[in-house]
């Protein structure tokens, strides 16, 4: 199929260097914005201290990290299930999402979290096409899988080949009991036309709670980040439910 084909292009892993690469035929492409509309999602994020010094290196210098000053800045990990992704008004299928990054500086003063894609992967081919497009260096990985349970209150999320670096990220969660609150998550990457951000607006949030741990090879580019195999989240450790969101993937000039 044309778009597994296209979406398999990148599937070697995906952080950026920030040194000035030679650009690709993808980089050169004219974005393509576009929106995505997810339903009934269940995500966790977890939020690890790095050396700064580490991540500096893989985020181009017009971001700042959010612990630039510091010895460590944060790291995040999310990940996200949806009974239903519709990308710009199609048809809404079931699909899952793993986003590693770096949290930074809003760079447009907008978004309650800001974070620099390092690794993007997800079991939706269309999404994966599209957000390629858009100038993301997403991974198509059609065997990701997502385990979730509300009566056993646990979770396990495994990126396998042909994602890379692979990661699995499993533990216990606990449903928030708490009123829903709005929240917009904003993610960048630099392109070879400038920052393209993804930006998610959520009007209902539920915040819950999660003990869950990320689990990669010490060898790996994520793991050499994290200093080993594991990370415990020790920052924040959430598991949020919500019934909607809207995202929109553009150019976004700062």
């Amino acid at each position: 199929m044309k778009i597994l084909s296209l979406a398999c292009v990148l599937v070697a892993g995906c952080a950026v260097d920030a040194g000035d690469p030679e650009p690709t035929a993808e980089a050169q492409q004219e974005i393509r914005a576009f929106s995505v509309n997810f339903t009934n999602v269940v995500e966790t994020i977890g939020l690890e201290l790095v050396p700064t010094e580490e991540a500096r290196a893989l985020v181009p210098e017009e971001f700042v990290l959010a612990g630039e000053a510091d010895p460590v800045t944060p790291l995040t990990v999310r990940t996200a299930y949806a009974d239903g992704i519709s990308v710009n008004g199609g048809t809404a299928t079931p699909g899952a999402v793993v986003q590693v990054g770096l949290v930074v500086v809003p760079p447009d003063g907008t978004g309650d979290v800001n974070s620099y894609t390092l690794w993007y992967y997800t079991d939706h081919p269309l999404l994966a096409l599209k957000l390629i497009q858009a100038g993301f260096l997403a991974q198509y990985v059609p065997n990701l899988e997502v385990d979730v349970s509300l009566t056993d209150s646990d979770i396990y999320v495994r990126v396998p080949f042909p994602g890379s670096p692979r990661l699995v990220v499993e533990g216990s969660i606990a449903p928030s009991g708490a009123p829903p609150a709005p929240f917009v998550a904003n993610w960048w990457v630099s392109t070879w036309h400038g920052p393209v951000k993804q930006s998610t607006t959520i009007s209902s949030l539920l915040f819950g709670g999660a003990d869950v741990a990320l689990e990669t090879n010490a060898a790996n580019p994520l793991g050499a980040l994290i200093g080993g195999s594991t990370a415990e989240f020790t920052v924040l450790d959430s598991f949020n439910q919500f019934p909607s969101a809207q995202t929109t993937v553009a150019l976004a000039p700062f």
